[in-house]
């Protein structure tokens, strides 16, 4: 039997792999290395046994002692919100006049309703609810169906031509594209919508076409142009426009129509977050108290 080298200064055998000079000794793993290895193993078997552990098809095994990290996480959020309507406890009323006139409440509450304004809403109307082209401003004062709390709280929980049984319904024909008058009468028609809001215009198109205003648009708009509540038509008048008030604009907008979608958001939201949102926008519209 051949003798193994070995090292000439531990005096320990060697394997017989060298590489680049360097040999590898024949040393067995430490006793302290192996029991780690195995009281590892045996820790891992034990949390197999206790707790979920291997997948399946369809399912996994959820350990002898029933844990679900999901099931705490759900714990947690039930008692966050719990924690959450408890602080939120004074949006529960029904009085939301009462609560508007309560300057108390948005001292106290109103960083907070900003981030649900931020998460929810932002997106379109834009975080200091300025509003943006197709989407209406909402701090300047000026409502479809009014700016009253109790017509703020109807559009936010059931929108604007939303899918919902008692969404409004607003809508501007396509009187140009649907041949409802001829682009002549679009032209002189806009010219008037610009006279309405003082805008620069062709006197002699805008008065031929206050006729046309008064025989297609009067019903909703008012033979004044000033909108009104009831059907949300807007008011032609007071420079506030949602889709832009250059001629252009307007011609687009009669010739073509309009129909913006705003969402509703019950289901979406919990009564007291709505209510939360509708009070956050008269603190922080044009005619906010104080």
């Amino acid at each position: 039997m051949a003798l193994r080298e070995k090292d000439p200064v531990s005096g320990t055998d060697l394997t017989g792999h060298e590489w680049d000079g360097i040999k590898e000794l024949d040393t067995p793993v430490p006793w302290a290395a192996r029991w780690s290895l195995w009281g590892s193993i045996a820790v891992a078997a034990v949390f197999w046994v206790f707790y979920p552990s291997f997948p399946a098809v369809r399912d996994y095994a959820k350990g002898a002692l029933g844990y679900s990290s999901r099931a705490e996480v759900t714990a947690s959020l039930k008692e966050a919100e719990a924690d959450r309507e408890q602080a939120f406890s004074p949006f529960t009323s029904e009085d939301i006049e009462a609560m508007a006139a309560d300057p108390s409440l948005e001292e106290r509450y109103g960083a907070a309703i900003s981030k649900l304004y931020a998460d929810n809403c932002a997106a379109c109307h834009t975080e200091n609810l300025k509003g943006q082209p197709g989407f209406p401003n909402l701090a300047d004062g000026h409502w479809l169906w009014s700016g009253s709390p109790e017509e703020i709280e109807y559009t936010i929980r059931y929108g604007i031509n939303a899918a919902h049984d008692e969404t409004r319904i607003a809508q501007m024909l396509a009187f140009g594209a649907d041949g409802m008058i001829e682009k002549p009468q679009v032209k002189e028609v806009t010219e008037f919508v610009l006279s309405l809001s003082g805008q620069e215009h062709d006197a002699e198109a805008a008065e031929a076409g206050r006729a046309v205003f008064e025989e297609n648009c009067a019903a909703c708009h008012g033979e004044d142009g000033r909108g009104g509540y009831e059907n949300g038509a807007p008011d032609l008048g007071d420079g506030h426009w949602i889709y832009g008030g250059g001629r252009e604009d307007i011609y687009q907008s009669v010739y073509y129509g309009r129909q913006g979608v705003m969402p509703a958001w019950e289901g979406r939201l919990s009564d007291m977050q709505i209510r939360m949102l509708t009070l956050y926008l008269l603190w922080n519209g044009e005619n906010a108290p104080g």
